[in-house]
C-alpha cells in the first residue's frame, strides 16, 4: 500500500520553462490477489488519508478471502434509496397514506437538513441538534415528538432488516408534551352540542336566502339545501354518540349499520388500529339513521352514509360553531374542532358514571389511561357534587368541653384508655374519675385522683435505654 500525491510537470506560459505541479489530495496505490489497483480518496489531510486507506485495503482483503461484510453494500448505497424502501415497507403493513407520508417528509427533512448522503452520516448527535432547532423555533413538544419517531422508526428498521450493525437514533429522548401542550382541545357541553347540531340544520338553507334576496332559492335549490344541513347535524350528532373518527366516519357505509343488533361495525380498513371492531347506537340515533335509509332505498349497500359533501371542512366547522354561539377557543386557550366531538362522547360517558373499563371498550382504546387523561374534559364532570358524596370529617354536634375538665380529644388520653394503662403524661395516675386534677406530692407532679395520690409506687418514671425513651409502669 503506498500514499502519494500525483506530480505533474507544466510549462509556464511565461517563461516557457517546466514546473513540477503537485496535486492536493491523496491518492492509494495497492495490490489484491496479484491485481493492482489505484484511486484517490478525495483528502487532503496525511492522517485522514492514511485512516480511509486502510479501511479500504482492509475491506478488499476481506473480500479476496472471502469474508463478505453484510453491511458494506448498504453502506455504499445512497440514503434516499434506504428511505423510499422505508416508505415501501410501511406502505405493506397497511398503515393509512397520511401516517406514510407523514413519516417520509419528516426524513427527507432530516437528510437535506444534515445534508446526510450515507448510512455512516447518521448520528444521534446530528439528529438531536436536528430537533433542538425545532424546538427553539417555538414547535410544540408534540411537534417536536412526532419529527423524533420517525427517526427512531427509521432506525429500528435500518436495525431489523440488517442494514445496519446498530440503531443510529437510539439515544434520542422524548420530551414532556404534558408540561407544552400549544393545542388543547375541549368537549362540548350538552346545551352546546344541540345548538351546534341545530345550527348545522337551518344554517345552509338560511345563508342561501339571505345572500340571494333578489333572486331567491328555487324549491329544487330549498331541497338540496335542507338536505345537505339534515345530513350534516345527523353527522354531528353520530359523532358526538359514537366517537368514531373523521375517517372512519368518511369511510362508512350503509352495509356496516346493523340494525337489528343496533350497532356500527368499523371494519379494519377503515379503524385506526386495523382491527375489526364496532359501537352500539342508540335508539333515538339508530332510528334516524333508518329513516334517513328509508328516504333513498335506490342507494346500494356499499353506498356512503357521509358522502364527501356532508363532511364539514375547518370553515364549515367554523361557521357552525359561530352560528350556535359556541366559541370556538375559550378563555384557557382550548379549542373545538371536529375530534372534539370525541372527547365529548368520552366525557360524557364518564359524566354518567360509566365504569373507566367500559368507556375505554366504546372509546376503542389501547388503554384506560388515554381514555381518562387524554379524552375525558373535567369541565364537564361533576367535581363539586363528587366531594359532597364523601362523610363530613367534622362531628355534627360536638359536645362543649366542661370548665376546667381535662380535654376529652387529648391523644394521649385515648392512647393510654385504649391500651389499658392508667398512668398518665407527667407521672400522674388516672382513677375512675379521670377530669379531677391533683397534687402528687412524691414526684411534684399533677396526678388525676379523686382522693390524691393513688400509691407510692404508682407513676414512677424509669429511663429504658433499649427504646431511647421513658418508659411507665404501673
Amino acid at each position: 500500500m503506498r500514499l502519494y500525491q500525483p506530480t505533474w510537470t507544466k510549462r509556464d506560459p511565461a517563461t516557457g520553462k517546466l514546473k513540477r505541479k503537485r496535486g492536493r489530495t491523496w491518492c492509494l496505490r495497492f495490490s489484491i490477489g496479484g491485481k493492482r489497483r489505484e484511486l484517490s480518496l478525495g483528502v487532503r489531510d496525511r492522517r485522514a488519508a492514511e485512516l480511509k486507506a486502510a479501511e479500504i485495503v482492509r475491506a478488499a482483503e476481506m473480500r479476496n478471502a472471502g469474508v463478505v461484510d453484510p453491511f458494506e453494500e448498504h453502506r455504499r448505497r445512497p440514503l434516499a434509496q434506504h428511505v423510499e424502501e422505508f416508505g415501501t415497507h410501511l406502505g405493506a403493513r397497511g398503515v393509512t397514506s397520511g401516517h406514510r407520508v407523514d413519516r417520509l417528509a419528516c426524513l427527507r427533512a432530516f437528510l437535506a437538513a444534515t445534508r446526510a448522503e450515507t448510512l455512516g452520516d447518521l448520528d444521534a448527535a446530528r439528529a438531536t441538534a436536528w430537533l433542538a432547532e425545532f424546538r427553539a423555533a417555538g414547535l410544540s413538544a408534540r411537534s417536536v415528538n412526532r419529527r423524533g419517531q420517525a427517526l427512531r422508526q427509521f432506525g429500528r428498521w435500518l436495525l431489523r432488516s440488517r442494514r445496519i450493525a446498530f440503531d443510529p437514533f437510539e439515544g434520542i429522548a422524548t420530551l414532556n408534551e404534558l408540561t407544552d401542550r400549544k393545542y388543547v382541545r375541549r368537549a362540548l357541553t350538552l346545551e352546546e352540542l344541540s345548538s351546534l347540531v341545530e345550527a348545522a340544520r337551518r344554517r345552509p338553507l338560511e345563508e342561501a336566502k339571505q345572500g340571494r334576496t333578489r333572486v331567491g332559492v328555487s324549491p329544487k335549490e330549498e331541497k338540496r339545501l335542507r338536505a345537505l344541513g339534515e345530513a350534516r347535524a345527523l353527522l354531528y350528532a353520530f359523532a358526538a354518540s359514537t366517537g368514531l373518527r373523521r375517517g372512519e366516519l368518511s369511510r362508512l357505509r350503509w352495509v356496516d349499520l346493523d340494525f337489528d343488533a343496533g350497532r356500527v361495525n368499523i371494519p379494519a380498513a377503515s379503524a385506526k388500529s386495523r382491527r375489526d371492531q364496532s359501537v352500539p347506537l342508540r335508539a333515538d340515533l339508530l332510528r334516524a339513521l333508518q329513516e334517513k335509509r328509508s328516504a333513498s332505498p335506490s342507494q346500494p349497500a356499499t353506498a356512503l352514509v357521509f358522502p364527501p359533501a356532508t363532511m364539514p371542512t375547518t370553515r364549515t366547522l367554523r361557521r357552525d360553531l359561530l352560528v350556535a354561539g359556541v366559541a370556538q377557543k375559550d378563555e384557557s386557550g382550548r379549542v373545538v374542532d371536529f375530534h372534539s366531538l370525541r372527547g365529548t362522547f368520552v366525557s360524557r360517558l364518564v359524566a354518567a358514571g360509566v365504569h373507566p373499563r367500559i368507556a375505554q371498550a366504546l372509546a376503542r382504546h389501547s388503554s384506560v389511561d388515554l381514555t381518562m387523561r387524554a379524552y375525558t374534559d373535567l369541565a364537564l364532570l361533576d367535581l363539586r357534587g363528587a366531594v359532597e358524596k364523601i362523610p363530613s370529617a367534622l362531628p355534627l354536634d360536638p359536645p362543649p368541653p366542661e370548665s376546667g375538665a381535662y380535654p376529652v380529644a387529648y391523644p394521649s388520653e385515648r392512647l393510654f384508655a385504649a391500651s389499658g394503662c392508667s398512668s398518665l403524661p407527667g407521672g400522674g395516675v388516672q382513677t375512675g374519675e379521670p377530669r379531677t386534677l391533683v397534687s402528687s406530692a412524691a414526684s411534684g407532679r399533677s396526678a388525676l385522683s379523686p382522693a390524691g395520690r393513688g400509691g407510692a409506687g404508682d407513676g414512677d418514671r424509669t429511663h429504658d435505654n433499649r427504646l431511647g425513651k421513658p418508659a411507665l409502669y404501673r
